[in-house]
């Protein structure tokens, strides 16, 4: 799951609204209207599902209550939203589960495992305390939905489907790319367009500029030390070191 820096409140951003203009705003602690917070909320974190990383066009986002407003959340904080696409946020519906991993604090990159079935795990390379937390997060938006499981998915819930087809289109591009058929802006590009960007990142192992750019692009946070030694070695041309989100593994040249 693609973790995102959200800003806080006070803090600036631009984006483009649908008449063209550029609109400069200033993130607020509280909107009334919640709603308002969704062309703010894509300018910042993108406009995917926080969850299922779906892409989607921003009026059909919504903007998701992390503790739901039924059960006492604040209706119009700030701190309080991301965004979702309808299919996560009604499995969501009004469960409340605050020990969980959130893309917004925590590395959920790292929480979970995406396969090319288009299946999702949690990752069995945590503590305890941390593979609870991130099943508690499948849990929470049923994410893991699979035909042929006890856990099959809605007849409108093509989540697993997506993932799938993105691990082949994925794959596909991969391939082209370390042929020299294409250039990493059109992964970039496409990556963009579809979605789903913990296939992406996830297939493009060992690509360092193509993960790079899966970072940068995407406005992954990412920790200082990781990103100054990424852009070393793509500096220096040097492709031994492997990207991991947690963690840098360095080869002895």
């Amino acid at each position: 799951m693609r973790p995102v820096e959200k800003k806080r409140p006070g803090e600036l951003i631009c984006y483009t609204d649908s008449n063209n203009q550029k609109i400069e705003h200033r993130i607020k602690e509280h909107y009334p209207d919640y709603g308002d917070a969704k062309f703010p909320l894509s300018a910042n974190i993108g406009a995917f599902c926080s969850y299922c990383e779906g892409c989607e066009k921003i009026p059909t986002l919504d903007v998701e209550h992390l503790a739901a407003k039924s059960k006492g959340g604040a209706e119009t904080a700030w701190d309080n939203f991301l965004l979702c696409c309808k299919v996560c946020n009604s499995n969501k519906g009004t469960k409340v589960d605050a020990d969980c991993h959130w893309p917004h604090l925590n590395n959920t990159y790292y929480s979970l495992i995406y396969d090319e079935t288009g299946r999702v795990h949690v990752n069995g390379n945590m503590s305890e305390l941390s593979r609870k937390k991130a099943q508690n997060l499948l849990d929470l938006i049923q994410l893991q939905r699979y035909p042929g499981t006890d856990k099959s998915p809605s007849p409108k819930d093509f989540r697993w489907k997506y993932r799938f087809e993105a691990w082949n289109k994925a794959s596909r591009y991969k391939e082209l790319y370390l042929k020299g058929a294409i250039a990493e802006d059109d992964v970039i590009d496409y990556a963009h367009c579809n979605g789903q960007w913990s296939i992406w990142f996830t297939v493009f192992k060992g690509i360092d500029s193509i993960r790079h750019r899966l970072i940068t692009d995407f406005r992954v946070p990412v920790h200082i030390a990781l990103m100054r030694t990424i852009i070393m070695n793509l500096l220096k041309g040097i492709l031994a070191v492997r990207i991991q989100y947690d963690s840098i593994e360095t080869a002895n040249l």
